[in-house]
C-alpha cells in the first residue's frame, strides 16, 4: 500500500463513525494537517486547528483526530484493500 492516506476515504470513514460531526470541519482538519499527527505532536496539532479554525472546539478536533488515527491504522493493515 502507498504510505499516503486518501483524504476523501478518511473523511468518509470519520463521518461514518461520527455522523454528528460537521463535514466542513472534518475537511478543514484533514486539509490543514494533511496526515494524522504523531502522538508526540497531538497537542500542537490541536492548538493549530483550534487557533486556525475557532469554530472547531478542542473536543471536536480531538474526535476528528481520534477517528483519523483509527482510519489510518485500518488503512495500513495489509488486507485493507483486499476484497477476497
Amino acid at each position: 500500500m502507498d504510505d499516503e492516506l486518501d483524504l476523501a476515504d478518511a473523511a468518509e470513514y470519520i463521518l461514518g463513525e461520527r455522523p454528528g460531526l460537521d463535514e466542513q470541519q472534518v475537511w478543514a482538519v484533514l486539509r490543514e494537517l494533511g496526515e494524522p499527527p504523531a502522538a508526540s505532536s497531538k497537542e500542537l496539532a490541536l492548538h493549530l486547528i483550534t487557533s486556525t479554525f475557532p469554530e472547531i472546539t478542542p473536543r471536536v478536533a480531538q474526535r476528528i483526530l481520534g477517528e483519523w488515527h483509527a482510519y489510518a491504522s485500518l488503512a495500513r493493515e495489509p488486507d485493507w484493500d483486499d476484497e477476497d
